[in-house]
């Protein structure tokens, strides 16, 4: 039975624990509390109190701010210039248009059979009834 001399307490009940909360960009009109996590100039804090006020100050702790840029901030020295590659293949052609008459469409069929894609001739050919009356 627990409780004799041959037991003993490993955990008791505690108090109930509070994790953080993460806020997104910092913003003045929001309402924060203890342990809200807010990102702010490329850095992030944390609220040590409820209302902690304006961020950055006292009632916030910085958790992680951007680093310095590498190499003095200066890209290194341009390399020399490589061989030139071999010519490609020429790239595809118009070779045929498909035409929907009925939606006044044609669709580009390509010298490699590829889709070219499709006008859509409705607008020009209604501008140019409008115009020519």
């Amino acid at each position: 039975m627990p409780g004799g001399s041959e037991w003993i307490c490993l955990a008791v009940a505690g108090r109930d624990g509070k994790s953080i909360v993460i806020r997104g960009t910092f913003n003045e009109a929001a309402e924060y509390h203890r342990l809200d996590v807010v990102a702010l100039n490329g850095g992030s804090f944390i609220a040590r109190k409820d209302d902690p006020g304006e961020c950055p100050g006292p009632g916030w702790q910085l958790l992680a701010s951007r680093g310095k840029t590498g190499d003095k901030g200066q890209p290194g020295p341009r390399g020399e210039q490589g061989p030139k590659g071999e010519q490609g293949p020429s790239g595809p052609i118009i070779a045929a248009w498909e035409v929907d008459y009925v939606n006044y469409r044609a669709r580009a069929i390509m010298s490699d059979g590829s889709d070219g894609g499709t006008l859509d001739l409705r607008g020009m050919f209604e501008r140019f009834q409008a115009e020519a009356r």
